[in-house]
């Protein structure tokens, strides 16, 4: 009975994992970084000194200097092993056809870009391409302020992306 609550217990996490959305949420003018995959959420926050990345799990949450992370000395190995190369050449299992579908399974929700490229020439060029270019949920603007602001939301789905790479 108890192996029965296991396994269907792992299975229902499983199946959550796999068709909960993957979520990542980019807004420059408010310094929001976020990537979020079920109840797994990990931000980036920049502070003036250092840049932290913060981990919630559920109602657990741990912040991770990321200048600590990366000054963290690493160990190498006394033995490299040194590997031959092979050179019968076999086909690659990411094809183009294949990067294509995968790529095509992402869902841009919103993408908002304000762009001054300090050329007034430059800008003026720009102004009326953005103009057509934009639409509902892609909101291109040209200002002439000296403001470079970028926001956006993907999704997508590890089902999806399973999906496109065996199909």
């Amino acid at each position: 009975m108890v192996l029965y609550f296991i396994i269907s217990f792992v299975f229902i996490l499983l199946t959550g994992l796999l068709f909960s959305p993957v979520v990542l949420q980019v807004n420059t003018p408010n310094n929001h970084y976020l990537l979020r995959w079920g109840i797994v959420r990990t931000q980036f926050i920049p502070t003036p000194n250092d840049l932290f990345l913060r981990i919630k799990i559920a109602w657990w949450h741990r912040d991770f200097s990321m200048l600590k992370l990366m000054a963290a000395s690493k160990k190498k190995s006394t033995n490299p092993v040194v590997q031959k190369k092979s050179t019968k050449r076999t086909r690659s299992f990411l094809s183009f056809k294949r990067m294509k579908s995968v790529i095509r399974t992402f869902q841009v929700r919103y993408f908002h870009l304000e762009l001054d490229s300090d050329d007034f020439v430059t800008n003026a060029y720009l102004y009326p391409l953005f103009r057509v270019l934009s639409s509902s949920t892609c909101k291109l603007m040209i200002n002439f302020q000296g403001r470079n602001q970028c926001s956006f939301e993907i999704r997508n789905r590890v089902a999806s992306v399973l999906s496109a790479l065996i199909f």
